[in-house]
């Protein structure tokens, strides 16, 4: 395990939830065993064998992108409450930045590789992919999971304009209240796919939910951010609704619609006492190095895993094929968060730091490093 960062450290002396890292690896695990066991075989033929009744037990795993998101909501309105624009923004392109690119080349080099349908690349492929919003150039994700990252990126560019405009975090609660407004007006009567997409309506009520945990247990109760929280928390199961009428359409299988509910509700559950009890745990080094990981193994899993497990089923057999990719999947993910990403946080902060004094600023002049 690397010496803890001093970001690491300032965790250590208290200031941090002992349990959210722990659930940020629970929820990149689920993923993994969602993709492993359920839909490499289940969609798109990414899997040469299937896993049968263990794959059917996991099929909700997916949810455990709806957790990242009630996560992020909770951390980064949290984080941003002392951060001005601009350190905010060289933060997150300093914690997502380097772990994206080795993942997103080890993916391609492996597809390179592989070079089977569904899984095919070029340098195209890949150069479109540096910029980790391939689809707005014409090319797929290299690795189907990286969907999920531009939401995020989305989220993170308007907090960005809430800390420049200085509505956040002065205005948090009227400013998620306007969004929370614009969820329920879209997803329940208009229905436009350019408001979904630039107001992340879809997935929008999960952050909120996880923005307004942070602001009742760290700014205090009231009625309003009481009333916020309930709307979010309604509107999270008409989004896993919606989400789980698209895999009928694109699989044509998905759990019954109270079987859905329930699995909301329970990494709701979650989610909630991690927020409620975590105060009270003191975070462990090897608690954070879970946490650390669970953002290179969501990266870096899936389709590199996928041909991993095709590769390795004919010599071993499925069950040690999906273990060993698993395994490797993990050793990979601890050594991009060991290595790559403090050297990778180190060169961004250092390329984007002499910007910082041309630019206007809004509050803290330093660049504060990336959670």
């Amino acid at each position: 395990m690397r010496n803890p960062t001093s970001n690491d450290k300032q965790g250590l002396s208290g200031d941090r939830n002992g349990l959210l890292d722990l659930l940020r690896f629970g929820a990149a695990l689920m993923l993994v065993l969602y993709h492993f066991l359920y839909r490499g075989a289940a969609e798109g033929g990414y899997l040469i064998e299937g896993y049968g009744a263990a794959g059917d037990a996991i099929s909700l795993g997916y949810l455990g992108v709806n957790l990242f998101f009630m996560i992020s909501g909770y951390v980064i309105i949290w984080s941003a409450s002392g951060r001005d624009w601009y350190g905010f923004a060289v933060g997150r392109v300093a914690r997502l930045y380097p772990a994206h690119l080795v993942a997103m080349t080890i993916t391609a080099l492996a597809t390179a590789w592989w070079a089977q349908a569904p899984m095919t690349t070029d340098l195209g492929h890949w150069i479109a992919n540096l910029t980790m919003l391939a689809p707005m150039f014409g090319q797929p994700f290299m690795d189907g999971a990286y969907w999920s990252i531009v939401i995020e990126i989305i989220f993170y560019g308007w907090v960005m304009i809430g800390l420049f405009t200085g509505v956040l975090p002065r205005h948090t609660d009227l400013a998620v209240a306007a969004w929370l407004a614009l969820i329920c007006l879209n997803n329940l009567l208009i229905g436009s796919r350019p408001a979904e997409l630039l107001f992340l309506t879809e997935y929008g009520a999960y952050f909120a939910l996880g923005a307004m945990a942070w602001r009742l247990t760290g700014e205090g109760v009231s009625a309003l951010r009481l009333t916020l929280a309930a709307v979010a928390l309604a509107m999270t199961f008409q989004a896993a609704e919606v989400q789980r009428l698209d895999l009928l359409v694109r699989i044509g299988e998905a759990g019954s619609a109270a079987q859905l509910a329930l699995g909301n509700l329970a990494i709701v559950a979650v989610f909630l006492g991690a927020v409620l009890f975590g105060r009270f745990v003191s975070p462990k080094p090897w608690g954070l190095a879970l946490g650390g990981i669970s953002y290179p193994l969501y990266l870096i899993h899936q389709n590199a895993g996928y041909i991993l497990i095709n590769v390795a089923t004919p010599g071993v057999g499925k069950w040690i094929a999906v273990a060993l990719a698993t395994v490797v999947s993990l050793g990979v993910s601890w050594w991009i968060y060991s290595f790559v990403e403090p050297r990778g946080r180190s060169i961004v902060r250092s390329l984007f730091h002499p910007a910082a004094r041309f630019l206007p600023r809004t509050g803290r002049s330093e660049i504060v490093p990336a959670e």
